[in-house]
């Protein structure tokens, strides 16, 4: 409950709560000891304008550490004993003389501080978060122009070895029809072929990661688009023993959205969260939307990650399956991105994993670029 009031009465800031009261409380302690001063008036009156002058610095510090609300209160309390110090023994305003009104320009100057700092403090605050998020875009772009160069030396090596790939198998392919009742171990050519093939998938999934199609956007309901993908994978849930519940949020504004991509990207989500409840357990999906975009979240119930490895997640061919190619999420990022979404995924071992996937809600992009 302490902890509750002292938020609402100091704003988030980039000072911790701690550091905040302490500035606090020693503004505190040192304006009652000016108002000591004042009240046992051992300060001449001249010394005791001078004292008013200080309160400038008290109201600036805590408005600039503390926030508004702590600012304002030194206001208040500083206008007290500027009217005492101005205004002295005075029972009528008939009695205050011209120069004596002044009193009213310093209170009016102790507001006027804390309102500009407090204006100047947010301002500063929402830089600082912008040159954050400049940082952070400006990393991912430095991410992506290495994964796109790799893509681009990895994308003619594959076309390269799959050439001679495709040859083999078709061989093979050949001999088997042949002499399938001749041989001693028609096994062997089956492990060959099959082996040839998952060499095939894996090289095929690397080219789409390495040379992603132009997404083909068009207007999508994506509670609908969800709700198929959700029913592609049911079956397979139900086997495994795994529950999906899909809580759609009412009224989602449609997404111009690369349909079969999409699917694609939710199909490999929902096997991943699958996979990770070897003994079964529940996935729920939720969507919902604001002023700026719509977000999705798959949370399932399943092992988790620890965090070393939910950090290596989207780097190509990084699995921990034993078949995994580890192209699946990393497809599925480039996927997101191509439609100007962003991915992100919290997760601690024995505590599931959630995913998020957002996207933009005001993008005119549709069409392999065409605009709307």
């Amino acid at each position: 409950m302490a902890n509750k009031i002292l938020s609402r009465f100091f704003p988030e800031r980039s000072f911790s709560l701690q550091l905040k009261v302490i500035v606090f409380l020693m503004s505190l302690l040192l304006y009652a000891l000016l108002a000591l001063l004042h009240r046992a008036a051992i300060l001449p009156h001249a010394e005791g304008r001078l004292v008013l002058y200080i309160f400038f610095v008290l109201i600036f510090t805590d408005t600039f550490f503390c926030g508004f609300v702590p600012g304002m209160v030194f206001a208040m309390l500083s206008s007290i004993i500027a009217i005492s110090v101005l205004i002295p023994e005075k029972t009528s305003f008939l009695q205050v003389t011209a120069t004596e009104l002044e009193v009213f320009p310093f209170i009016a100057m102790y507001f006027l501080v804390a309102i500009t700092v407090d204006w100047f403090r947010e301002n500063i605050e929402r830089l600082k978060e912008q040159i954050e998020e400049n940082k952070r875009l400006h990393e991912q772009t430095r991410h992506m122009e290495k994964l796109v160069l790799a893509g681009e030396i990895a994308a003619g090596i594959a076309h390269e070895i799959r050439n001679p790939l495709t040859v083999v198998q078709g061989y093979l392919q050949l001999m088997d029809s042949r002499c399938k009742n001749q041989c001693n171990s028609p096994e062997s050519y089956r492990l060959i072929l099959d082996e040839l093939r998952r060499a095939n998938q894996i090289i095929s999934e690397f080219l789409r990661f390495s040379r992603p199609d132009q997404p083909n956007k068009e207007r999508v309901q994506l509670n609908d688009l969800i709700e198929s993908t959700v029913t592609l994978v049911y079956g397979e849930g139900l086997c495994k023993g795994v529950r999906i519940f899909f809580s759609p949020a009412p009224d989602l504004p449609l997404l111009y959205l690369d349909r079969g991509q999409m699917i694609q990207v939710f199909l490999n989500l929902f096997s991943n969260a699958i996979a990770a409840m070897p003994e079964g357990g529940t996935i729920s999906v939720y969507t919902e939307s604001n002023e700026n975009d719509v977000t999705v979240k798959i949370i399932d119930s399943g092992t988790g990650m620890p965090a070393e490895t939910a950090e290596k997640i989207f780097i190509p061919f990084y699995t921990t399956k034993s078949e995994g190619t580890g192209l699946g999420l990393p497809i599925s990022q480039t996927i997101i991105f191509a439609h100007r979404g962003t991915i992100a995924v919290e997760t601690a071992p024995g505590e599931g994993t959630e995913f998020t996937v957002t996207f933009p809600l005001h993008s005119t992009e549709i069409n392999n670029g065409a605009t709307q």
